[in-house]
């Protein structure tokens, strides 16, 4: 079974049979078994009703993940005695008291942002963040031994994606550390800073206007789901049924997709570092400056965070300026960005432009290939093409 695959069929499992009520009196009983038969209500998520967003959507889905809540029925209203009433709450409330668990964030009081192991953010968090600094922990580890279990269907899949041993069973701390932190940065701050409506971008000097961003927005998630609401004039706007029914797709969707960028991270991102580590402690190897850093007998992989997470451990930033790796049929030299989302490279390549005869004419090198005209990648027929440029690009000053 594929890593995708699996995804589908986990959350699958966690949501079936959920519904979304407009109203405590249509709560619904489970039989249990202990003792004869006897019904017990099932637990209640609370959340607002109305316009419905990306945050309480992924809040909602996530605490189905949760054991307690494996079960629960996800109530729609803004009426206090019933949202009093309820097991959990989401997003509505104006309560943050997580031993009581009302996690909303609209309140003015409110100013919670999200601290993992490796970092503290600035993001105000809303309930998708909120639920996540409180129970995301927990859902990474149970997703990864789930898949990781001995009679998982996707068990051989993962293991071979991440190279790890046939006796593996779970994370470790510091990877789940690195889990935690990776998935909130890379997935979960975006919905927070969109719902409190924290621009994505920020001046970092306003006098000169440069911009820094405030956090990653890569998935458009929180448009994408605002679009699964009625149009303002089709006949189900207004329908509380309908909208409630819209909504059980929103959940799907919202949780869907942040399994799947756990499962990229879990299974794909963090391998890498172990690979990366290795090419960027060998990298005086292959030039004694150790500003190139080569991938010489593995495949490319995500190298970008764990690049610049390593020199800032090693207390060498700035010290790897090219990344040579093959792409299956040659070779590439790609120019480091100065962070791990940005344009702008520490030293961009030279022969921008250039292709093919006139690449190899003007730097004396055969086997050109091409170099971009913004100077972020190029590429050469050889390994020793490849290493022949970037050692060019070291010393060409533009």
């Amino acid at each position: 079974m594929s890593a995708r695959k699996f995804v589908t069929e986990y959350v699958a499992r966690h949501l079936d049979g959920l519904t979304v009520l407009a109203s405590l009196s249509d709560r619904p009983t489970t039989t249990t078994e202990s003792c004869g038969s006897s019904a017990a209500a099932k637990p209640v998520i609370c959340t607002h009703n109305g316009s419905f967003h990306c945050d309480e959507a992924m809040a909602c889905g996530l605490l189905r993940h949760v054991p307690e809540y494996r079960e629960a029925v996800i109530l729609r209203t803004r009426d206090p005695k019933e949202i009093d009433a309820c097991d959990i709450v989401v997003d509505v409330g104006a309560v943050y008291d997580a031993d009581r668990n009302r996690y909303d964030h609209h309140q003015a009081s409110f100013h919670g942002t999200m601290t993992t192991p490796r970092k503290m953010y600035k993001t105000r968090l809303s309930s998708a963040g909120l639920v996540y600094r409180h129970f995301g922990r927990q859902i990474i580890r149970q997703y990864v031994e789930a898949a990781l279990q001995p009679l998982s269907p996707v068990r051989e899949t993962v293991l071979s994606m991440a190279r790890w041993s046939e006796s593996r069973t779970s994370l470790s701390d510091a990877e789940l550390d690195a889990l935690e932190d990776a998935l909130y940065a890379n997935f979960v701050e975006e919905v927070d800073g969109i719902d409190n409506g924290v621009e994505c971008w920020g001046l970092a000097d306003p006098a000169v206007g440069t911009l820094v961003p405030n956090y990653k927005q890569d998935t458009n998630l929180s448009r994408r789901i605002g679009k699964l609401q009625a149009f303002w004039n089709e006949p189900e706007n207004g329908n509380v049924v309908a909208e409630n029914a819209n909504f059980a797709v929103a959940v799907e969707r919202a949780v869907t997709e942040f399994f799947e960028a756990l499962t990229y991270l879990a299974f794909s991102w963090l391998p890498a570092r172990t690979i990366v580590e290795a090419a960027f402690q060998r990298r005086h190897e292959f030039d004694e400056s150790g500003k190139i850093m080569v991938f010489k007998d593995t495949k490319m992989c995500p190298w970008k965070d764990h690049l610049l997470e390593l020199e800032a451990e090693t207390h060498c930033v700035g010290a790897v300026l090219y990344v040579v790796f093959s792409d299956g049929k040659g070779w590439r030299v790609q120019a480091v960005p100065k962070t791990s989302t940005s344009f702008e490279n520490r030293k961009p390549l030279p022969y921008r432009g250039l292709r093919d005869d006139e690449l190899s004419a003007a730097c004396g090198i055969e086997g050109g290939v091409f170099v971009h005209v913004s100077g972020f990648i190029g590429g050469m027929k050889t390994l020793d093409g490849a290493m022949a440029l970037a050692k060019q690009a070291l010393v060409v000053v533009d």
